[in-house]
């Protein structure tokens, strides 16, 4: 299993050109906003629109010419166009309030606002640009394989899967990933159950496709291929939880550290502090040598209680930022993760979630705002350097995370359960989530695999201690260790003759 990190691509030299050109387009901007609303008459938002409009087509041809001459990118110059107009405008979202706000609110000139509010954007353009726009031609079809229990093939590249990446192609896989656009109202195949969702807005919007047949095929929208988070996250993720169950394993929400052979796992709501917490003890870890990390946000378990890596990325948030070391970061990442952990923060997304109560499109807003600002997301061995990953463990201990007045007590079996499955149930839920849930949650035998998945996770937890600990200030991570030594002085024995084995995948074939 491979541990490297994403494929980003940065240079110094590129990125100075970048900035050059984008001073030389503030010039222009500049120009443009005073002549339209000096000499015009327009209303200064108004003419930041037009300014960005005659900027962006002097960028882009600068960018051209000269930025990223020679690279062999994987898309025509039209596209890398439309996308470049569609970076600054989407940029341009960001940029009003910033511009209303200093402008209205601190009585700051408009033209000052204008170049604030520019220079907060130059990096994450020159992200976008560098990783989308002219992105390197890529291979057609990426190969992942998660423990020999679920593969998939997609045209995509899947960030948070990379650790699963192979190299060799595979013929048959559990889960095949396109990209295109789905042609609605038309009759499935024989034998395919078929689930699409359509926000609108054609191949600029949030439309997918799920095939339930011999294996299942996701025809994801070309909006997603340029927000491979949200691609993941929304789409592919549910699928992997449900395909899971099919084949006897849960994917839990919960982070994972492993002592020896004995795993310890710890749930809460999400943006509770798990996160957090995991680093903190992963920085404080040489009171035991022996700690390793096997997952954040998600673990994979069987009902045998046995454990298994799920090494995505960690997000980090604006209450994590204090428990990183952000020295080991490149420079890019340390100037870029203020802006990005506020965003992807606990108030943004409860924000998000809360306006996918309303009527907006917010599975397309989540896929440009992701475009434009991604989610600051870090393999475990870039933020604590030298950790380990243990590949499989056995489940000793759980530890239930929360927030409110300080309590700390045990658990008992069912209670732990119970938290567990509401935790498990928290981590999903933004659009297209409750469409998507009751169409995937139907196994081809027509059983409910809701209930098979809280039976699986009942046997993982058979005999398992769990305490839980309530919080109102966080600072868990002395607590959770605590439990872990008292954990290991309970006799667990790693057999369980009682439970058998999780079910096997069965081998794909093509209709």
């Amino acid at each position: 299993m491979q541990k490297s990190g994403f494929p980003l691509e940065v240079s110094p030299v590129r990125f100075f050109q970048f900035a050059l050109v984008g001073a030389s387009g503030i010039v222009v901007n500049a120009l443009v906003l005073g002549f339209a609303t000096e000499r015009l008459g327009f209303y200064y938002l108004v003419s930041a629109v037009v300014a960005t409009v005659a900027s962006t087509l002097w960028n882009f041809t600068l960018s051209e010419l000269w930025v990223f001459r020679g690279r062999q990118s994987g898309s025509g110059w039209a596209k890398r166009l439309a996308l470049f107009f569609l970076m600054n405008n989407a940029a341009l979202l960001v940029r009003g309030p910033i511009i209303w706000a200093l402008t209205s609110g601190v009585a700051i000139h408009y033209q000052v606002s204008n170049l604030i509010s520019i220079a907060v954007m130059t990096v994450a353009r020159y992200l976008f640009a560098n990783q989308w726009i002219w992105s390197r031609a890529v291979q057609d079809v990426a190969y992942y394989n998660i423990h020999d229990i679920v593969t998939i093939a997609s045209a995509a590249v899947l960030p948070e899967l990379e650790p699963f990446r192979v190299a060799q192609p595979i013929e048959h896989p559990t889960l095949r990933v396109r990209i295109g656009l789905a042609r609605l109202g038309q009759k499935p195949p024989e034998g395919v159950r078929r689930l699409d969702y359509d926000e609108g807005w054609g191949p600029l919007g949030f439309r997918a496709r799920i095939d339930m047949g011999e294996r299942v095929e996701l025809l994801a929208s070309p909006l997603l291929r340029w927000s491979p988070h949200v691609l993941y996250t929304n789409l592919v993720e549910p699928i992997l939880r449900w395909t899971l169950v099919e084949r006897g394993y849960a994917l839990v929400h919960g982070a994972c550290l492993a002592i020896g052979e004995r795993a310890y796992l710890v749930t809460a709501k999400t943006d509770t502090g798990k996160t957090t917490s995991l680093l903190q003890i992963l920085r404080n870890q040489k009171a035991n040598a022996d700690i390793a990390f096997m997952a954040d946000d998600l673990t994979i378990v069987s009902p045998d209680g046995r454990v298994r890596v799920y090494p995505k990325p960690l997000t980090i948030s604006a209450h994590t930022v204090r428990a990183i070391n952000a020295t080991n970061l490149e420079w890019h990442e340390r100037l870029f993760l203020p802006l990005q952990s506020r965003i992807h923060s606990r108030g943004g997304r409860r924000f998000a979630h809360w306006l996918a109560r309303t009527p907006l499109p917010m599975a397309t807003i989540n896929a440009y705002m992701q475009c434009l600002v991604p989610p600051p997301k870090y393999y475990v061995q870039q933020l604590v350097p030298g950790t380990k990953l243990a590949d499989q463990a056995q489940l000793n201990g759980l530890v239930v995370i929360e927030r409110g007045q300080d309590v700390d007590r045990r658990l008992s079996p069912a209670e732990a359960h119970e938290i567990l499955m509401r935790n498990c149930a928290d981590a999903y839920g933004f659009p297209p989530y409750d469409v998507m849930e009751p169409f995937l949650n139907q196994s081809p035998v027509q059983q409910d695999l809701s209930a098979i998945e809280r039976e699986i996770v009942a046997n993982a937890l058979r005999g398992v201690p769990a305490t839980l600990h309530r919080r109102q200030q966080g600072d868990w991570w002395p607590q959770i260790l605590a439990d872990t030594h008292e954990f290991s002085k309970l006799k667990m024995g790693f057999a369980r003759p009682d439970v058998g084995p999780p079910a096997q995948p069965s081998p794909c074939t093509v209709a």
